[in-house]
């Protein structure tokens, strides 16, 4: 591609620029309705930003990287046919793109935060397009930043998006819950991060169901019992104590 433009200035909007500028690709513009946005990456990047509709340049690639509520919306801000526009989404499909242009997908499975230093060669990146040339371009793209580049399908790709709220926005409000408790009782959340980080090293290193532990894999009711009747007061997180309690021993029954 030899020129693209951003829309949009989130933590996906942040990090898939740099990810394209450290690999010598040719980011032209940022554009984004709220124009302080679109200034903050554009500074820290040396390229043009705006939040005029009128200025959006022409550009041989256009990467709507919003919320998925947003897609549609910027989708009709592009003015030009002859080019190639891509979401960022891992659940919304290609269609929600409405313009007479080509059409694509490129989705990285990351947890995305502007105060985060990512490592970009390592993200596995999803893409989809309706051309097979533009399939190859966007291929060509991806593997200039990550070594992990996957062709899937929308019905594909929804499922790999599911896995990342599961293995990541799940756990960590588990741990905003326990944080929650700890405070409740006087302790600091760095007690649990050996625990947290030696957590995430087992399953680098062994299957998720043979690093299970605790007292719902032992079938340990006691310890259990003792736990539901510590969160009485607490209808919420009892309902979520009992229901993970009970997925996990469904795993280990014998």
């Amino acid at each position: 591609m030899n020129s693209i433009v951003i829309l949009g200035a989130g933590n996906v909007a942040f990090h898939l620029t740099r990810a394209l500028i450290e690999n010598t690709l040719n980011v032209r513009q940022i554009f984004n309705r709220t124009l302080e946005k679109a200034r903050e990456i554009g500074e820290a990047n040396r390229i043009s930003y705006t939040d005029k509709i009128s200025e959006i340049e022409k550009a041989d690639l256009y990467i709507i990287a919003c919320a998925d509520s947003g897609i549609e919306e910027f989708s009709h801000y592009i003015p030009f046919d002859d080019v190639l526009v891509v979401h960022t989404s891992g659940s919304s499909p290609m269609s929600v793109l409405k313009g007479d242009y080509r059409k694509g997908v490129l989705y990285p499975l990351q947890t995305f935060s502007k105060e985060r230093t990512l490592r970009y060669d390592n993200i596995p990146f999803f893409l989809e397009a309706e051309d097979p040339n533009d399939l190859k371009r966007l291929n060509d793209l991806a593997n200039r930043i990550s070594n992990e580049v996957h062709q899937l399908d929308f019905a594909g790709r929804m499922q790999v998006h599911m896995t990342g709220v599961w293995a990541n926005n799940f756990v960590n409000h588990l741990y905003y819950i326990a944080g929650d408790i700890c405070e409740k009782n006087n302790l600091p959340f760095d007690v649990l991060l050996p625990l947290i980080q030696e957590t995430a090293n087992k399953v680098i290193e062994m299957s998720p169901k043979d690093a299970q532990t605790g007292p719902a894999k032992r079938g340990d009711q006691v310890i259990i019992n003792r736990h539901l009747e510590a969160l009485e007061d607490d209808s919420r997180l009892l309902q979520i104590y009992q229901i993970l309690t009970d997925s996990i021993k469904r795993v280990y029954e014998k």
